[in-house]
């Protein structure tokens, strides 16, 4: 193979070096900067697609991140329940005379609906529209395992995958096709631009005809039932038939965030006070230079850790009480978004790419009350408690 080639850029390169290297004297020459050039341009020739690997490195290395990222949100979730019962129980309720009982009653309940939503929206299928080659693994993969049940993995949290079952997915589907060809437009809407369409569509990466209002997942590489988006809390997309879970799931991580925020704001108010009057106020911390928190670092908390056994009661209600507050305004505002949505009958994605047109109809709106009681159903019970609802086939 010849390097240098005419009109390449290691040929160009090496033209602007000799140049270069016999110019007069008195212009500087750059031995390390032409050491750069020239070897980049050499790589380039040899590996003319060196981007294109390091960007399979790095999508390589994202792929084994991803089922990490659930695991820290559960990991802070049993944190945040871990500090009420070791500090805040005795601090915040004990102490001041409350119920502890109630107050312990009502921590359990969040957590637990906290967790089950969460678990939910890992491993519960959005409701996906299998493609022939996804079944066709799948069928080798149960024969070679010997299972009657043709399965395919997705998601998924540390090393356990979900596994989502061919048969129920179609079911599933079929059931989709069954109620959203009942969808008629009416015909003083005839004329109107509608959004989304009720028909169904074809996706070329997956090669198969879809349902109305299913969208291709790029990181999945699945096409989901009224795909809402791909969050990476959970590792998976959100669907038809998991949105319900994460909404409630954003819902009981606003209410407890707002909980406990409510439990230590007083405590939190003057313990900052009588900290700030001890060693003065300064925007950076008066002691340790961190910001206004003045959290100590991580090499401070665990040389006192190791000396005493314990971290300072104060400091965990500094690091905890601002990070219930930052969260739940921002759940607020996710929860607001998500309910304006299901209140107008669109999905996220939907309501991002609705044409900016004023006759855009959705022939999907069922108005707001049946919107809400298609999302979440028509019982309080499993709203306030997480039972397993029927399935949506």
């Amino acid at each position: 193979m010849r390097l240098l080639t005419p009109g390449s850029k290691l040929q160009r390169t090496w033209s602007d070096f000799i140049d270069a290297l016999y110019a007069p004297v008195g212009q500087d020459f750059n031995a390390l900067y032409w050491l750069y050039r020239l070897s980049s341009a050499l790589l380039d020739t040899i590996l003319p697609c060196r981007d294109d690997l390091r960007r399979i490195r790095i999508n390589g290395f994202a792929c084994r991140l991803r089922p990490l990222i659930p695991c820290a949100g559960i990991t802070l979730t049993l944190l945040c329940v871990i500090s009420y019962f070791t500090t805040f129980r005795d601090t915040a309720v004990i102490k001041k005379g409350k119920s502890e009982t109630l107050h312990t009653s009502i921590v359990v309940w969040l957590a637990f609906n906290v967790l089950s939503h969460y678990l939910y929206c890992i491993y519960k299928s959005p409701g996906i529209v299998i493609s022939p080659k996804s079944e066709m693994t799948a069928n080798i993969n149960a024969s070679v395992a010997k299972r009657n049940d043709a399965v395919i993995k997705i998601g998924g949290c540390c090393f356990i995958q979900s596994r989502v079952k061919i048969n129920e997915e179609k079911k599933r589907c079929n059931f989709y096709k069954h109620c959203t060809t009942n969808t008629r437009i009416e015909e003083s809407t005839q004329n109107a631009v509608h959004h989304p369409m009720p028909n169904d569509t074809f996706c070329h990466k997956c090669e198969i005809n879809r349902n109305a209002r299913s969208h291709h997942c790029r990181v999945c590489k699945v096409c989901v039932l009224e795909y809402d988006h791909h969050c990476p809390w959970i590792n998976g997309c959100i669907g038809y038939n998991n949105y319900r879970n994460f909404v409630l799931l954003i819902f009981y991580i606003m209410l407890g965030c707002w909980y406990g925020a409510c439990l230590l704001a007083l405590d939190f108010y003057a313990m900052m006070r009588e900290y700030f009057q001890l060693h003065g106020f300064k925007i950076m911390g008066p002691q340790y230079g961190t910001g206004i928190l003045d959290l100590p670092p991580p090499w401070t908390l665990l040389k006192d850790y190791r000396n005493t056994g314990k971290i300072d009661d104060d400091v965990i209600l500094r690091a905890v009480f601002p990070f219930l507050l930052f969260v739940s305004i921002c759940m607020f505002v996710f929860l607001l978004d998500h309910l304006l949505s299901i209140a107008k009958g669109f999905t996220t994605l939907e309501k991002k790419t609705r044409p900016d047109r004023n006759d855009v109809v959705n022939p999907f709106d069922l108005g707001i009350r049946k919107n809400f009681e298609r999302v979440f159903g028509k019982s309080l019970i499993n709203i306030i408690i997480p039972f397993p609802t029927h399935k949506k086939w």
